[in-house]
């Protein structure tokens, strides 16, 4: 009995301890609001879109636009790494694309050569991405801007 006590006894202060370690120091869970705003990396999109737009007429105006997405720190973890020599990637991107390309084809050629057209874009992308997907992005950068 003794024995058994002597073994029995030192378990259990090594089951508490690390119970305690386990429960009372660990980190607390991240704060998704504060993760929502705050800045992570930035994915460029592979390739530039090349989009009809919207102006009637004869002549078929097109944009060629290259876009950079801001995510934020929440959606982070979504963009995957480079594997070897290729960029890296985002699981989502056929729909990123789609909703970038479908933004830039409800805007005519004389609103997307205005600085205020430009900006709305954006907006509206941000806007759409972060309602119809899991992710949450900040910004839209342009890496690439053509009207004809």
């Amino acid at each position: 009995m003794k024995k058994m006590l002597m073994i029995a006894v030192p378990i259990l202060l090594l089951v508490a301890a690390f119970a305690a370690k386990t429960i009372f120091l660990a980190p607390a869970p991240p704060d998704e609001k504060a993760l929502a705003k705050e800045p992570g990396p930035i994915y460029a999109m592979s390739e530039p879109f090349v989009v009809n737009l919207s102006d009637g007429g004869d002549a078929p105006h097109f944009a060629k636009v290259g876009v950079a997405l801001r995510f934020s720190m929440l959606s982070a973890a979504e963009i995957l790494p480079a594997a070897g020599t290729e960029p890296a990637h985002v699981e989502a991107d056929p729909e990123l694309r789609d909703i970038v390309i479908a933004t830039l084809q409800t805007r005519s050629s004389k609103e997307l050569s205005r600085p205020r057209g430009r900006a709305e874009v954006k907006r509206k992308i941000i806007e759409a991405v972060n309602k119809e997907t899991d992710l949450k992005i900040l910004d839209v950068y342009y890496t690439e801007f053509a009207v004809q």
